[in-house]
């Protein structure tokens, strides 16, 4: 008999611009590569002139190059992992499920599943607020919401609490995220306690 289930996502499911805003994130670093070839392409002594100054410039032109592609490879992997996501927990026969989808192209994929008996449960607490520089180092920040630790002292941080709806609910930090993390925290205990 299931008690409750609560699904979240950061993309709204009725919201097309969350969609396209997600997927043009999710896009952008190739969409800057083609440009630049494209640009490229057009303008050969452009080519010519960066050559020399690449040649020139080998350390710095190293270090550019790997920081452009550490912050596309960053942005990538949080797009999968918080981004094109949704969450669904229920309680079934005294038992806490949590599983973890992607959602991407319109495949959904599972990529965690976690079931937990009830008695199992040694505390639900609310997942602390993040700092202020990770939601600067972080262009997709993401909040979980809940921790759930067990007797054998595991703790598992779940449902993500960013919505892709506007700028204030991007930011981890934000008061906007502060009442959705509440909520779903209050969600989460009240399935488990009852």
């Amino acid at each position: 008999m299931k008690i409750k289930e609560l699904k979240i996502s950061p993309i709204q499911e009725d919201s097309i611009f969350s969609k396209i805003y997600a997927y043009f994130i999710f896009l952008m670093p190739f969409f800057i590569m083609g440009a630049f070839v494209i640009f490229c392409y057009y303008n050969r002594e452009v080519i010519e002139a960066l050559y020399i100054i690449i040649i020139t410039n080998k350390v710095f032109s190293i270090i550019w190059v790997v920081l452009w592609f550490g912050g596309m490879i960053n942005i990538l992997r949080q797009a999968f992992c918080y981004l094109f996501v949704e969450e669904v927990c229920s309680v079934e026969n005294k038992t806490f499920y949590y599983q973890k989808f992607r959602k991407i192209f319109g495949i959904k994929k599972l990529i965690k599943n976690l079931e937990i008996p009830i008695v199992e449960i040694s505390e639900v607490k609310e997942a602390k607020k993040p700092s202020f520089l990770y939601a600067f180092l972080n262009p997709l920040g993401h909040r979980n919401a809940v921790e759930i630790e067990t007797i054998d002292g595991k703790i598992y941080k779940i449902m993500n609490s960013v919505v892709l709806k506007n700028r204030n609910s991007l930011n981890p930090t934000s008061s906007e995220t502060n009442e959705r993390a509440n909520k779903i925290y209050n969600e989460v205990k009240d399935m488990i306690s009852k």
